[in-house]
């Protein structure tokens, strides 16, 4: 059976509880069985919609949802939408034939934590899971161009001067942005969890942004961070 190369399993459950939704019972079987091969995921559910998966969700707790988005039921932005609401510790991976930037950026504005194209490997989806088990997010190139050009007007609405940061909230959002936990952070320049927190909470009112995506944008903006950086 495979492993995941690479991974920090200190920071991780010994099994990552999984969701499948998605109302094609061909890829969402072939996606299950996939991932069976990996021996520290479990799929705890399966359903056909997002109705269906927040029945389940009553008597069973995911740590990563695999979404699609086009289903015949709840459709995958509405259940993020309830997801979020609802179960703000459950991770969401949206999985979709979609690629257009606007459709990317609203779904990751929406609270998805990373979005892969159905045409990838399971190799990629795997990594998803654990990036967004470890970091919180995934976002590979794909994502961060629909961020770039799929989020025109809210980037010219950000009209707050990079001076408004103090030097460590500086630090601290280049490090955010580069996929870094609390904890990382916290020992990378020597301060308290609590203290990066403060900082990271500081650093959303200041810049008017609502969450990682936003603080990305508003670092790409001010050429704090690249895209190269946060591949």
């Amino acid at each position: 059976m495979n492993k995941a190369k690479g991974k920090n399993k200190f920071t991780l459950p010994p099994h990552i509880k999984i969701a499948v939704v998605d109302d094609h019972n061909l890829f969402r079987a072939g996606l299950m069985a996939l991932l069976k091969d990996y021996d520290e995921l479990r799929v705890i559910i399966e359903a056909a919609d997002g109705l269906d998966l927040l029945s389940q969700l009553k008597t069973k707790q995911p740590h990563v949802v695999l979404l699609d988005i086009e289903m015949k039921g709840m459709n995958g932005i509405e259940t993020t939408r309830v997801l979020k609401e609802k179960f703000p510790a459950i991770k969401i991976i949206v999985l979709s034939m979609h690629q257009e930037d606007e459709f990317i950026f609203e779904l990751i504005s929406k609270g998805a934590h990373g979005f892969i194209p159905k045409d990838k490997t399971v190799d990629e989806v795997v990594d998803a899971i654990y990036s967004v088990m470890e970091k919180g997010r995934y976002y590979n190139e794909r994502i961060l161009n629909a961020m770039v050009s799929g989020s025109r007007g809210l980037v010219n609405n950000m009209h707050l001067p990079l001076s408004k940061l103090t030097d460590k909230e500086t630090e601290v959002l280049k490090h955010i942005c580069n996929q870094k936990t609390n904890k990382e952070i916290a020992h990378l320049l020597g301060i308290g969890t609590r203290t990066v927190e403060s900082h990271r909470n500081s650093i959303l009112h200041k810049t008017g942004t609502k969450n990682t995506a936003g603080l990305v944008i508003y670092a790409l903006k001010h050429k704090l961070v690249s895209a190269f950086d946060l591949n």
